[in-house]
């Protein structure tokens, strides 16, 4: 009887030892890292994407909002690739591609001007009558030529003309011919003798000397 007693408690403190030793089992399967060996961190949730112009959009895709600035023109910008909607003459058939190209110049000063963008099409087909897209175009066979002071540039502008009409600072006669220049003088000539009235001519395509 003494050694089946004895038996006994051998027995349940060996499954004592054997549940005492289960969490330090359960924890031996997770040992921490070495020092200094970085942890893989959990993947984080995707991240939400923000609609252009929002807050947290890329700069190069944010679009700039009511209160953003228009890209303004200078002497210094000069003919690029039209990528508008397709312009048409008011005539009929196309511009030509040394006309087109100065689309967007005309369309900055054009809105520097405010004059709306509906006359572009008709300030190109002007630009097209008289110089074809030349900006060193000169006309040296008519009467303002007689007189000494010859047309010039895009619009065909003459010294006199450009000098009252040249944007503040751009009076100096070697900015007759640059192509910002002379539209911005020659816009501002046509909206000071004319009006707005004379670019809904140029639009139906009557592209006369002016």
């Amino acid at each position: 009887m003494f050694y089946q007693r004895l038996g006994a408690l051998s027995g349940a403190l060996a499954i004592g030892a054997v549940l005492l030793a289960a969490p330090a089992a359960a924890d031996s399967k997770q040992p921490n890292p070495p020092q200094g060996v970085p942890q893989q961190e959990a993947p984080a949730a995707p991240a939400t994407e923000t609609a252009p112009g929002q807050q947290g959009a890329p700069a190069s895709e944010a679009k700039p909002g009511k209160g953003g600035k228009k890209k303004l023109a200078t002497i210094k910008t000069g003919p690029s690739k039209w990528k508008g909607r397709k312009l048409r003459h008011p005539r009929g058939g196309k511009f030509y591609p040394s006309v087109i190209r100065w689309a967007n110049l005309v369309k900055m000063v054009m809105r520097e001007k405010k004059i709306p963008r509906r006359f572009l099409k008709g300030v190109l087909a002007q630009i097209q009558q008289e110089s074809s897209g030349n900006p060193n175009a000169v006309n040296n066979w008519d009467v303002n030529a007689a007189r000494g002071t010859p047309s010039k540039g895009l619009l065909q502008v003459i010294a006199p003309t450009y000098r009252y009409h040249a944007k503040p600072g751009y009076r100096n006669l070697r900015y007759q011919t640059v192509p910002y220049t002379n539209l911005w003088a020659a816009l501002e000539y046509v909206l000071d003798r004319y009006g707005k009235k004379k670019f809904k001519y140029w639009n139906r395509g009557y592209n006369q000397g002016y």
